[in-house]
């Protein structure tokens, strides 16, 4: 059997080119033909928590951290030095188990890269070797993205981000790896142009018997307390972030957005005009789907968590980080990507989260953690009356 003989040239930088190429195309015609545009940043799990909140933060992590650490992550092996090599090996790992939220998935590429870095050695088989781990941290580098956007999307970037990932493999083995930090830096500061100066402008104005409402675009830097005093009604953020805000968090129909999404940053504000008669939100979330052109993306889930409260003396109350029910398992949907559900008659109940810095416990021990710490049965059944709806910027 003859030994494989790897190319440089012909087994990394061509095909990266040709996936590079061929994802740019295919989201472009998906694009043209959908009508569904999503943000190509990027970013993972360490940093999608925090994109949402503070939008300076989003930019430094985006356009400088990311390129930086993830480089070093996904790439630094390649400079040839057992230290980078165990220096990959372990940050691969803690990237995918972040972005992905899998043991199973994370366990598997650990043995991976445990096996093509420390394990499968000598001459005999060193073109095979590098290029296994091209294409492996590679694979690893587009999944841990994967969740990004959604639907078909995703699946299209996941060959464009695979693509990317072969050119810098490409540019770091034939050149330095300053090179692969530069592309990175490249792509991310172009889909930032694109996304930030050549969006589309949605802003409006309208009236009718009941209210008022416009929507306007403003500074990602301007907080939601700048414009309190606008309306009855006012959230900011990103078009996603503000039609997910009108809706009530205890509908069939429940409402994810993308992790990441533009930059265009906008305000909303509503004003009721008879001040006694509130203003009902999913009119004013379908006026603002009409008006912008938002795409609704609708699936049925095959499970649900539900919820049960068994003890709530367990629900401490510390006043400052006290909240209700119904926005406590709001926060558990957006963060686990799961359909969590509880009967209208727990929603008001107030619940304290103050002890609760970071929600990194995984899946498999997030069930336990809130009945021992919460009194919160949790428990999985089949699905039949929810359906998850993806608002996705058009």
């Amino acid at each position: 059997m003859k030994e494989f003989s790897f190319n440089l040239n012909r087994h990394c930088l061509v095909p990266g080119i040709v996936l590079f190429v061929l994802g740019i195309t295919g989201l472009g015609l998906y694009t043209y033909i959908v009508g569904e545009t999503q943000t190509l940043i990027e970013t993972s799990g360490i940093t999608d928590m925090l994109i949402d909140e503070l939008p300076l933060f989003m930019l430094i992590m985006t356009l400088l951290f990311a390129p930086i650490v993830e480089e070093f992550s996904y790439r630094s092996w390649t400079m040839k030095s057992l230290f980078w090599k165990y220096f990959s090996l372990i940050a691969i790992t803690v990237y995918t188990y972040l972005a992905l939220n899998s043991i199973i998935v994370t366990c598997v590429a650990f043995v991976a890269l445990l096996f093509l870095f420390c394990i499968f050695k000598g001459d005999k088989h060193k073109d095979l070797i590098l290029f296994l781990r091209i294409l492996v941290t590679s694979i690893l580098f587009s999944l841990a993205h994967y969740q990004n956007e959604s639907g078909w999307f995703s699946v299209i970037a996941f060959f464009e981000r695979l693509g990317l990932a072969l050119i810098a493999c490409y540019l770091s083995l034939r050149f330095r790896f300053i090179y692969a930090i530069l592309l990175h830096f490249a792509n991310n500061m172009l889909a930032f142009a694109l996304s930030y100066f050549f969006a589309t402008d949605y802003t409006f104005e309208i009236k009718d018997e009941t209210h008022t409402a416009k929507l306007t675009e403003i500074s990602m830097f301007d907080d939601q307390m700048d414009h309190w005093d606008e309306g009855d009604i006012v959230y900011t953020g990103c078009l996603p972030v503000v039609a997910y805000e009108l809706t009530s968090a205890y509908e069939k129909e429940i409402m994810y957005y993308p992790l990441v999404s533009r930059y265009n940053h906008y305000c909303y504000c509503a004003t009721a005009i008879d001040s006694t008669k509130p203003i009902n939100g999913w009119q004013l979330f379908d006026e603002l789907v009409q008006q912008t052109g938002l795409i609704l993306d609708t699936v049925t889930p095959e499970k649900i968590y539900h919820m049960e409260i068994t003890d709530t003396s367990r629900f401490v109350v510390s006043g400052k980080y006290e909240n209700k029910m119904r926005y406590f398992v709001r926060l558990l949907r957006r963060i686990y990507r799961k359909m969590f559900v509880i009967d209208e008659e727990y929603e008001n109940i107030m619940i304290s989260t103050a002890t609760e810095t970071k929600w990194q416990i995984d899946m498999d021990n997030l069930i336990p953690h809130l009945y021992e710490k919460y009194g919160l049965k949790c428990e999985e059944r089949d699905n039949k009356d929810y359906k998850i709806v993806y608002i996705l910027e058009p």
